[in-house]
This record gives C-alpha cells, sequence and structure tokens, in this order.
C-alpha cells in the first residue's frame, strides 16, 4: 500500500498518514491505535517499520505508549 517510490521512508510515508487521520478525527482522541501487528499487516509492512512510524508520532506528540496496552491518541494541546 505504500509506494516505494517516494522519497520518503516508508515508516515516515505510514506516520504521515495516520496524523492525518488523527487530525481528521479518523482516531479520536483516547482511541487506541491498530495494534503493530495488524497494521504491518495492512501496509504490508515489517512491524519494525510500524514501530518506526508509532514512535515518530509519539515523538510529535500525537499519540502516547501505554506498556502492554499499546499506542493511543493524546488530546490536542490547547
Amino acid at each position: 500500500m505504500s509506494s516505494s517510490a517516494s522519497p520518503s521512508p516508508l515508516y515516515a510515508q505510514i506516520a504521515q498518514r495516520m496524523a492525518r487521520m488523527i487530525d481528521e478525527q479518523v482516531f479520536k482522541p483516547g482511541q487506541r491505535l491498530p495494534s503493530v501487528r495488524d497494521c504491518a499487516s495492512r501496509h504490508r509492512v515489517s512491524p519494525s517499520t510500524v514501530v518506526g512510524a508509532y514512535d515518530l508520532l509519539q515523538a510529535q506528540g500525537l499519540v502516547e505508549a501505554r506498556p502492554q496496552r499499546g499506542f493511543f491518541v493524546r488530546a490536542p494541546r490547547t
């Protein structure tokens, strides 16, 4: 599903797509993101690529990791 012809790494493409979905409220604050394995399967990439995407979203302050539970959308800062 991700474009290998794009100059951006796959993890950045996935993070950008998910960030857009968060901005558009497809994923709402407090909602759990798809599991790393589900997301990897959906995008046909390795789980480590998805971890990179989720780590990037976390660094951007869009999601938070909860140990043993997954990644969750953070409430927007006001």
